[in-house]
């Protein structure tokens, strides 16, 4: 067996260096898609980690009106709890809202010490959203709760910068798909090459008495080593390259809101991720070109 095994690994090898210039145009196909997709694919985690951590950030600041009595405060915290869409309901009193003024206006902000005994300020709600929620639709509902007014959110540009972001991770699925199966195809086209090129080998071997899964297997290895070759310089570019980007603009973008995911273990995982796609590409388009030659069955 372990003979077998090693025969058709020197058959590959063998058919990936006699056909060098195919193989070479094949690796070369695979390893610029291989970048294209890593380039996403950091794009897409890094976006991921801005929306999530803005969707985090981004709450909804509801006052309470003054004539809800204290006592009726806990039944009120259940109403907004279940409104649709709200994840978490905290509670901020007059002192505490006072505090966050103050605190929001530095030193100018302890002249604001003289309201301490008769406090302006309104009692909140800081509401929290479920995922996938929008937070306009969850504002009008909390503005329908009997006992709360002045609903703040941040505004239709928050929301419309959040479903930007959405937009451009989906997309990016799409994207690494179709580089993904043109890598597919690639191979596919090589493999069909160097088919063409041992064909006659191929119809001694069936003469002999060789299986169509005999004949398969070299033609798979080989497959999955051109993708596998292919991913070696996207997987080193991820590494080093991501890690001088995030070095040099310090680990976020424009605010400390917007950060990047760490190096460690991102990159890892982006590189692993590529050498994953890089043996599935060569592994199913090889698959699918020697079926296309060995349908007849004995």
């Amino acid at each position: 067996m372990f003979r077998l095994i090693g025969r058709h690994f020197k058959e590959a090898f063998q058919g990936i260096f006699r056909h060098f210039s195919s193989s070479l145009n094949s690796i070369t196909a695979v390893t610029v898609t291989l970048l294209l997709v890593s380039l996403l694919t950091l794009i897409i985690g890094n976006v991921s980690q801005i929306t999530k951590t803005l969707e985090d950030e981004v709450k909804i600041f509801v006052k309470i009106e003054d004539e809800v009595e204290d006592a009726e405060i806990p039944a009120l915290t259940r109403k907004v709890e279940n409104v649709e869409g709200v994840s978490m309901v905290e509670f901020s009193d007059k002192d505490s809202e006072l505090d966050k003024f103050i605190k929001e206006y530095g030193e100018e902000g302890k002249l604001f010490e003289i309201y301490r005994e008769d406090n302006p300020l309104s009692r909140a709600f800081i509401v929290s959203l479920r995922e996938g929620y929008s937070i306009s639709d969850v504002a009008s509902r909390l503005e329908k709760v009997k006992g709360l007014t002045g609903v703040e959110f941040g505004g239709v540009s928050t929301e419309q910068f959040l479903k930007v972001l959405n937009g451009v991770r989906q997309g990016g699925y799409v994207i690494v798909l179709a580089l993904t199966l043109v890598a597919i195809f690639l191979i596919q086209n090589t493999i069909n090459q160097t088919i063409f090129n041992r064909r006659l080998e191929i119809s001694i071997m069936r003469q002999v008495g060789a299986s169509n899964s005999y004949i398969r297997q070299p033609f798979v290895i080989e497959g999955i080593f051109i993708g596998l070759m292919g991913s070696v310089a996207p997987v080193l570019a991820t590494i080093f390259g991501y890690k001088y980007i995030y070095e040099t603009v310090g680990g976020q973008l424009v605010s400390g809101m917007l950060t990047l995911q760490p190096v460690y273990p991102f990159a890892f995982y982006v590189s692993a991720f590529l050498v994953v796609v890089g043996i599935v590409v060569g592994l199913i388009g090889s698959f699918l070109s020697v079926n296309k030659h060995l349908r007849w069955r004995r």
